[in-house]
């Protein structure tokens, strides 16, 4: 059983004591005895002083353990008090000898070994850790001891969800007689910092980087652009950011763009937001702008394009359109009052323009649905004999050939109603820039009508010719 100091202190007190209360009844025996002399009463006195000195000791004692002990409590208690602390920190902290024991850990360091603190306490890395790992830890003490000052390390700690980056410093602790006799380690979890850190950087090189101009603004001026804007308006960045933009805005476009603003500033998006922005070599460009705003901050994100050429190309197509449309309408007038049939078909003889005469002729309303040979319409006959005529000799064929025919008279009997139509067919390729055949038109012209009033003149002549009693030339001869 282990005796407590203090009462240590009592017992050897009241045992001493009681020896030299006994040694001075000796004496004062002896002295009754013997009779009195000096030495005897030095003696007695000595003995009296004995006690009394014992008696200051024990009390003396018993203040230092006192002392000791409230210095004690106290001690306890500002280590409880520190390790509460270092136990409630996200750090994790600790302090080693230089030989590499550990003297003090908090919970979230001893999070890292998944053990209790008494398990850490007197152990160095080398009993806990794989050498390779420890030897690493032993080379940054080792730093901290030469240094004699603190310094930053990142390192990575393995961990239950995955590896985590810490930043740690490591600094010395020095005794009474300025010698290093531990290492005091406190270590910050970077890993989402690290992590946002990457994300930083990744979002600035792409920020930079970017084709599309990128800008961040208040509702005055530029806050952050990337060089492609710079590159664009051919300003610097510190002048663009030195400036209110609306320095650099077109004069007539400044009103539209505060209002667009003002929108931003109210929640709403922008997209496809237009305006035009003066250069420094004094030219002026159209910026397509897509754009929001974050209310917790006023900040103003954009995208920025430059549209100055694909307004001048819509431009020039809305122009060439127009024209286009201009002589389509021309040519529309001028096939729909002409009185010839025309139709226009393109090389995979698929006829895409007919106008009303031919739609009349074929009576058909969907150009698409005529056939350029006309074979699923009519029958083609040569009229001197009425047999068909050969397909290939067609204006259709041979302009899909390279050749232009006019004028080839032919018959159209309809295969419904064998109606016949006596027609000339002509046929002319239309060449493209690149001299290749790009479609053919055939103009069909109805000489039926024609051809009737010819015959029907000639036989009016021949019946005048007979009344009048005129003899044709051969009846001359015969005679």
């Amino acid at each position: 059983m282990k005796i407590p100091l203090e009462r240590k202190n009592l017992y050897g007190y009241i045992i001493n004591s009681i020896m030299v209360i006994v040694l001075g009844i000796i004496y004062w025996k002896q002295m009754n005895a013997t009779g009195s002399s000096l030495w005897n009463w030095i003696s007695l006195a000595l003995i009296i002083v004995i006690l009394v000195m014992l008696t200051t000791v024990f009390f003396i004692l018993k203040a230092q353990l006192k002392a000791k002990k409230q210095s004690e409590a106290a001690l306890l208690k500002n280590q409880k008090l520190l390790q509460s602390i270092i136990n409630n920190t996200t750090n994790a902290i600790s302090v080693k000898k230089i030989n590499g024991e550990y003297i003090l850990v908090n919970e979230k360091f001893q999070s890292f070994f998944g053990g209790s603190e008494k398990n850490l306490i007197g152990k160095t890395n080398h009993d806990i850790l794989p050498k390779e790992i420890a030897d690493r830890y032993l080379e940054a003490d080792l730093e901290v001891i030469k240094a004699g000052e603190e310094i930053q390390i990142e390192e990575i700690v393995e961990q239950s969800d995955g590896p985590h980056t810490y930043l740690s410093v490591k600094f010395p602790l020095f005794d009474i007689s300025n010698r290093v006799y531990a290492i005091g380690n406190i270590s910050t979890d970077i890993t989402e910092r690290k992590v946002i850190t990457e994300s930083q950087k990744a979002a600035d090189t792409f920020f930079n980087i970017s084709i599309d101009s990128l800008v961040i603004a208040s509702n005055e001026r530029f806050l952050k652009v990337n060089p492609s804007l710079s590159n664009l308006l051919g300003y610097t960045t510190e002048e663009l950011i030195s400036n209110p933009f609306a320095n650099y805005i077109f004069p007539d476009d400044l009103e539209k763009t505060k209002e667009a603003i003002k929108r931003l500033e109210s929640g709403a998006n922008l997209v496809s937001f237009n305006n035009r922005w003066i250069c420094k070599d004094e030219s002026v460009k159209w910026l397509s702008w897509n754009a929001t705003s974050d209310k917790n901050t006023g900040r103003l994100y954009a995208v920025v394009r430059d549209i100055t050429k694909d307004l001048i190309l819509q431009e020039e197509n809305e122009r060439r359109m127009n024209e286009l449309y201009e002589n389509q309408q021309k040519l529309n007038m001028i096939l729909e009052n002409i009185s010839d049939g025309v139709l226009v078909a393109n090389t995979d003889k698929q006829v895409i323009l007919a106008n009303e005469v031919a739609n009349e002729l074929f009576g058909i309303e969907d150009d698409s649905k005529i056939s350029i040979d006309f074979s699923d319409h009519f029958k083609v006959l040569n009229p001197h004999g009425g047999r068909t005529f050969p397909a290939q000799n067609l204006p259709a064929e041979q302009a899909l050939g390279g050749k232009i025919t006019n004028d080839i008279d032919v018959l159209l009997m309809n295969k419904e109603t064998n109606e016949i139509r006596r027609v000339l067919l002509s046929g002319r390729p239309i060449i493209d820039n690149e001299n290749n055949i790009a479609a053919v038109v055939v103009t069909i012209k109805d000489i039926s009508r024609y051809k009737m009033l010819e015959e029907e003149l000639e036989r009016k002549d021949q019946e005048s010719r007979r009344r009048i009693g005129f003899k044709s030339t051969d009846s001359k001869k015969k005679k």
